[in-house]
């Protein structure tokens, strides 16, 4: 397969789960994760298997949903295919209403790695974390 094919396709995937993510269609978010994915999110200063990621969104978004919405926005994309493997990286924006308090935002940079299994595509990390502590004492003074 070309390696612009197998980019597009990447991308595809990608947008399909992002917007999975942001409608509230968790069970097609999650058909996306391999099994033994690793996430590192913002919010949560451990890493977490796809089971502990899981609980966490459960934690916010379950039954008694802590937020009236949310969305996470993608940006300054980039691609790149080797072979099986694809990595997306950029930056987003986590905004939100919460139940009890007003609009939140967070800025964040995150990159991912894909794998390319019996021809799908699965969410095999996720590293995402705020910008604030690239920015802020990024040199000592």
């Amino acid at each position: 397969m070309e390696n612009t094919q197998a980019t597009q396709e990447l991308e595809a995937v990608f947008t399909a789960w992002t917007d999975a993510l942001n409608t509230g269609k968790l069970e097609v978010f999650w058909q996306a994760f391999d099994e033994r994915a690793e996430i590192l999110d913002e919010d949560f200063p451990w890493r977490m298997s796809k089971a502990d990621f899981m609980d966490h969104l459960r934690f916010h978004a379950g039954e008694r949903p802590l937020w009236e919405s949310f969305e996470w926005r993608p940006r300054e994309l980039h691609f790149l295919v080797i072979g099986d493997t694809g990595h997306v990286s950029g930056f987003a924006t986590f905004r939100g209403k919460p139940r009890d308090a007003g609009f939140r935002q967070r800025f964040m940079g995150f990159t991912q790695t894909w794998v390319r299994q019996e021809g799908r595509w699965r969410l095999l990390c996720w590293h995402q974390s705020p910008l604030l502590g690239r920015i802020v004492g990024a040199s000592p003074t």
